[in-house]
Parts: structure tokens; C-alpha cells; sequence
């Protein structure tokens, strides 16, 4: 199954330190080269930029949450907002920064702002369910939007507990 599109996309504010965006991206997207940039120097004039990168390797992402061990949580933080074949979601840059990924739940501020990721493909939610698979899936399977996904508001769904029958 081939990768989706993927555009990757973070705005940058004056109150932000642009070379620190731009480690937090190379983290998980070693591949973007961001944009030439200003160091900011008091007063801060400039406006806000925004940097969008399209045709995005995901290899890097997808090889860190698995190392991370949270390809349920991605499964489920990938899938959240997925429609036809399109789904975006948003990742901590303070996280990226740190090694880690952390997804930034919808309607929810990030300090230190987000990485958007948007990607677009046919058959998009097996590809998702494919890239997050595991082998603990074998005995505890998982689809997107299932019985056991993560609640809207990032509340864990409790799957295994002692009046479960697996």
C-alpha cells in the first residue's frame, strides 16, 4: 500500500524562536529544510510566517511511534478526523523538541505551538490501521473508531479490565 500525500505545516509567531521550530520539525521529518529566517531582535516586528512543506516522508514519524510504543494512540489520534480519504491531525512541538511525539487533541492550545499534518490518499483508513499495527493487535485487535478508540476529548476508553472477556 502506498503512503498518502502528506503536507506538513506549523506557523511560526514572533514570540517564537524559529530555529527551535525548525529542530522540532527536522525531529520527526528529518527530510524538510525550512525556509530561510530572521533571528528575532527586540522590538519584535516581524508577523507571523507560516511554513508548509508538501510530499512529506512520514517514514521517520511512523518508525518514531513505533519506538515510542504508541501506535494504538496514534491509530486512534490519525483517525479522529478522518473523512473520505483526508485526515489531519497536530503534534506537540515542545514534545518533538524533547524526542517524543505527543498529539495535540482538536480545540486544544499546545504550548509551544503544533506541527499540522495532513495527509490525503485512497484507502487512507487501512493505510492508517496498516502503519499503526502491532503485534500485541493479534490477540487485542483495533480498527479506527472501534469500542476501544480514545474519547473526543483524549479520555482513555478502558478495554481490558476484570469484567473483560479477552
Amino acid at each position: 500500500m502506498s503512503s498518502p500525500y502528506a503536507v506538513v505545516c506549523t506557523t511560526i509567531r514572533p514570540s517564537d524562536h524559529a530555529p527551535s521550530v525548525a529542530d522540532s520539525l527536522s525531529t520527526l521529518f528529518p527530510e524538510l529544510e525550512p525556509p530561510e529566517f530572521k533571528e528575532n531582535i527586540f522590538p519584535v516586528t516581524e508577523k507571523e510566517m507560516k511554513w508548509e512543506f508538501e510530499e512529506v516522508d512520514l517514514s521517520k514519524f511512523l518508525e518514531r511511534i513505533s519506538e515510542l510504543r504508541i501506535l494504538d494512540t496514534a491509530l486512534d489520534a490519525m483517525g479522529a478526523n478522518l473523512y473520505d480519504n483526508e485526515t489531519v491531525f497536530s503534534l506537540s512541538r515542545q514534545a518533538a523538541l524533547a524526542g517524543k511525539v505527543a498529539f495535540v487533541l482538536n480545540d486544544e492550545k499546545s504550548l509551544g505551538g503544533t506541527i499540522d499534518v495532513t495527509l490525503r490518499g485512497d484507502n487512507l483508513a487501512a493505510w492508517i490501521e496498516e502503519s499503526t499495527w502491532h503485534e500485541g493487535r493479534i490477540e487485542y485487535p483495533r480498527s479506527l473508531s472501534d469500542d476501544w478508540s480514545m474519547h473526543k476529548d483524549g479520555e482513555v476508553s478502558e478495554w481490558v479490565d476484570e469484567n473483560s472477556d479477552r
